[in-house]
């Protein structure tokens, strides 16, 4: 399991969070439950959250603090759109014309239902809902993104073709070649959101427990007994939504997915003729560069950078030095950028890029691996999740692949590799292969 720190110190978002840090109500704690949930992210939340609603008594325990893993540590942005360059079509390759076409209209869907549940909650986390693009970056990039965009009009979904000059008049940046835009799109305070859904949860009624890792689960009949560091913890059903994070609950399990360091940073807030000439209507975007190409504004108009962490490396200012050049790259009026800010976090990636439900064993299952879509699709399966918890769904209708455990082949020497991977990405990114 990756090493968990709970502080968020150095987290940008933390020190701009409009939610306070959560805190628990010990007026909901009990000691048998019928749905416990590992892991207070964006998805264990949503789980509880919507179970708790429900009517279900639900505990979540973890093992720092809510939020404190990828949830408060990603860019915010809320994507309505797979990983990269994966389309519709390739989901329903993996899964299936009806677990495919269900997945492709949750992800769609996936940003209306994230800042309509924001607004209907009152969770105060920056929202903004500006629009998203996926701008192409070269030409064997823009076959890819054509591909995305044609599948998604195919589908009815209301997406927009943006030639190169659309491109830059709606970011700013230099060197796209068109592109595809989505009006439902946005960005989101990451950090401030999980508090708010946790904050939420608490008030329906769910239990949470924070610096509250799990050490074993054992069976005694029909019961699940999590042993946790704050003791025993009886539910009928349990949920492992850890992500990065996993622990090896279960032989094989924190094998599922590859876990990546990411780093994220913000430069000086941006002056009013900046922010008039960049992003000037705060749309977000998100190219397909495995070496970081996105930008957007948060609350004081600050740009973000990041990317992947080049391990041997003085992480901070390789990184520093990478994001200056890809961001003066984009913006070249932009010459005298610093990031006043740095942090790095986990994320898990799939074989697939797909997160998919593992039965662990009789009414136990694992939810992760959402590959840098989380902010919204860890939100809307978790949601889906709840509703199979609490028996309103079928396991037949949930839209992701549901099996025992996937074990990455190699996963040790993939996950030691991705330490290094980066100079391999911004050559084949410089290349115009990506």
């Amino acid at each position: 399991m990756t090493r968990i720190d709970g502080t968020m110190r150095g987290v940008h978002w933390a020190t701009t969070s409009p939610e306070p840090a959560f805190v628990a109500k010990p007026v909901n704690r009990r000691t048998d439950y019928d749905i416990a949930v590992v892991g207070a992210g964006f998805c264990g939340l949503s789980i509880a959250l919507h179970a708790a609603t429900a009517g279900a008594a639900v505990v979540v325990v973890e093992a720092g603090t809510v939020g404190c893993g990828a949830s408060g540590r990603n860019g915010g942005i809320v994507v309505p759109h797979f990983p990269g360059a994966m389309t519709p079509d390739d989901a329903v390759m993996q899964l299936g014309r009806t677990k495919g076409e269900a997945l492709a209209e949750l992800v769609a869907g996936g940003p209306g239902f994230v800042f309509d549940h924001v607004r209907a909650l009152g969770i105060d986390c920056e929202a903004e809902q500006n629009g998203w693009l996926q701008p192409a970056h070269s030409p064997a990039s823009l076959k890819k993104v054509r591909r995305v965009y044609q599948s998604w009009q195919a589908r009815g979904v209301d997406v927009e073709w943006l030639d190169g000059a659309d491109v830059a008049a709606l970011t700013g940046a230099q060197g796209y070649v068109g592109g595809w835009f989505r009006n439902t799109g946005g960005t989101v305070n990451p950090y401030a959101l999980a508090l708010g859904l946790a904050r939420v949860a608490a008030a329906r009624g769910a239990d949470i427990r924070q610096n509250a890792p799990v050490i074993g689960i054992r069976s005694e009949g029909a019961v699940r007994v999590l042993n946790t560091a704050q003791g025993e913890i009886r539910a009928r059903k349990v949920v492992i939504a850890t992500n990065a994070h996993t622990p090896a609950l279960y032989p094989g399990l924190e094998s599922s997915v590859i876990p990546v360091l990411l780093y994220h940073g913000f430069t000086r807030p941006m002056r009013d003729d900046e922010r008039s000439a960049i992003l000037p209507t705060r749309a977000c975007f998100t190219d397909l560069r495995k070496s970081g190409g996105f930008a957007r504004y948060n609350s004081e108009n600050r740009l973000i950078m990041g990317g992947a962490i080049f391990r041997p490396s003085d992480q901070r200012a390789w990184s520093e030095r990478h994001s200056r050049r890809r961001l003066t790259e984009l913006f070249p009026q932009l010459s005298d950028l610093q990031a006043e800010s740095f942090w790095t976090g986990w994320c898990a990636l799939t074989n697939e890029a797909l997160p998919a439900v593992q039965r662990l064993e009789k009414d136990v299952y694992s939810l992760i691996g959402f590959s840098t879509r989380g902010v919204a699709l860890a939100q809307t399966l978790g949601r889906e999740m709840a509703a199979f918890l609490c028996e309103s769904r079928t396991e037949a209708e949930l839209p992701v692949r549901v099996g025992g455990i996937r074990k990455i082949a190699l996963q040790p020497l993939k996950r030691f590799l991705g330490g290094f991977a980066f100079p391999i990405y911004q050559l084949r990114d410089s290349l115009g292969l990506t």
